[in-house]
């Protein structure tokens, strides 16, 4: 199979590879497929076309290579190369050049979702409804209702004064673009190598055959001495920045989960055992030329207990409100919280796990920050006891979290996997 690579130039490309007859073929391939890249190109394709008519195929391979070298830029014949050949090669590229090859001026089509699933054009309005909740106030009992009234309709809610210094979010946000951002691909492959932790960009980000319009880092993020030392060293301040900020969520998450005991009627500490993982999830999305074809992140529900979310100043957010896409407001210093699949069982319907996604915008990159607050694999989620009687029926199986994960992934379902037939 060619070997993909990065050239600074096209003919480099050639040079390397003039000797073997499958690469010219392939580099046959690459130039008749430069038609559908004209947009690259603007006017000055139109200056060539005369010598293709004329050229064989060694002429009209000459006549794009020369075309090349005065238009693009040096990640455009990456993303080509990527498109010419095999999804393998595309997949060596994204591996190896995650962020960089972002920069375009048309979204390839490895990165345009079907008219089904992409965004599309329409203005997407801010949703007004999902509440913002102070749980800084001293009427507990009206904040705890306003909780579960937000799980009950939306499935999502924004927290403010929650104890969180702003400048840890800040900080923890402005340390992850950093390493999205200005760490050397060498780095990045090294980081992608370490046990415990995922950096994506490559097949983990293929959806049916497309590519989602992002770079991502997964870590464990609890308990923090078992799981630290896996984490990345560069940035130099990594380890620190975002230890202190899930030590912070950690306890936000506890706070929010006691609150939402009470409000159920469920005995104080239900949660700690169903909270005793936490993974971490840091998404870049990169300025999009054409935000209306792709997709950060498809539309999901979380497996999750709770999901708490950071997301800077700049919307991205998308919730689906009575089956139209609502955004989430970007509130300064707040903290997005959705109801994951376990909470919507546990509380045995009463609380919604709702779909979402996460779109591009063309103007400015867009750092998120989500921590998922799971049960351990092994732990056996079930509608609490407390919340069931003759009128009120488990609407749920018990079953091991590890086999809901595996189910959900295999049906391509959320709770409806676990659901009483009766």
């Amino acid at each position: 199979m060619l070997e993909v690579r990065r050239f600074r130039h096209l003919d480099d490309f050639v040079r390397e590879n003039e000797g073997d007859a499958r690469a010219r073929l392939r580099l046959l391939g690459f130039a008749i497929c430069w038609t559908g890249f004209e947009v690259f190109l603007g006017s000055r394709c139109s200056r060539e076309r005369g010598r293709r008519r004329t050229c064989g195929s060694v002429g009209f391979v000459s006549a794009v290579i020369s075309l090349s070298r005065r238009t693009l830029k040096p990640t455009h014949f990456q993303l080509f190369i990527a498109m010419a050949n095999e999804e393998e090669d595309l997949k060596a590229i994204m591996e190896k050049h995650n962020t960089k090859w972002f920069n375009v001026e048309c979204v390839p089509q490895c990165f345009t979702f079907s008219k089904e699933e992409r965004p599309g054009d329409a203005p997407i309005p801010i949703c007004n409804k999902i509440p913002v909740i102070d749980l800084g106030k001293s009427q507990k009992i009206e904040t705890i209702k306003q909780l579960l009234q937000a799980g009950q309709e939306f499935g999502f809610f924004q927290v403010i004064n929650h104890g969180i210094l702003e400048n840890v979010a800040t900080q923890t946000l402005s340390t992850f673009e950093e390493f999205f951002n200005n760490m050397t691909d060498e780095e990045k492959v090294n980081v992608a190598s370490r046990k415990g932790w995922i950096f994506t960009g490559s097949e983990e980000e293929v959806k049916n055959g497309v590519h989602l319009w992002r770079d991502n880092i997964k870590h464990p993020c609890h308990p923090l001495d078992k799981c630290m030392q896996s984490w990345p060293d560069k940035p130099a301040t990594y380890r620190e920045v975002v230890g202190r900020y899930v030590a912070e969520i950690r306890m936000l998450s506890l706070t929010i989960l006691e609150l939402i005991c009470q409000g159920l009627g469920i005995e104080s500490g239900y949660f700690n055992e169903q909270s005793e993982v936490q993974l971490l999830s840091a998404n870049n999305y990169p300025a999009c030329p054409d935000p209306s074809l792709t997709l950060g992140i498809l539309k999901h529900f979380d497996p999750s207990l709770i999901t708490i979310i950071y997301q800077g100043n700049v919307s991205g957010l998308q919730v689906l409100v009575d089956g139209k896409w609502m955004c989430v407001e970007a509130v300064p210093n707040a903290f997005v919280v959705n109801i994951g699949n376990q909470l919507e069982i546990i509380s045995n319907g009463k609380l919604r796990s709702v779909e979402h996604r996460a779109v591009t915008n063309s103007k400015e990159a867009r750092t998120s920050i989500a921590i998922f607050v799971n049960p351990t694999p092994n732990s056996i989620v079930e509608p609490a006891k407390v919340l069931l009687n003759d009128s009120n029926p488990p609407l749920y199986k018990s079953i091991l979290y590890k086999d809901f994960i595996n189910a959900s992934k295999a049906f391509g379902a959320h709770t409806d996997v676990i659901q009483n037939d009766s």
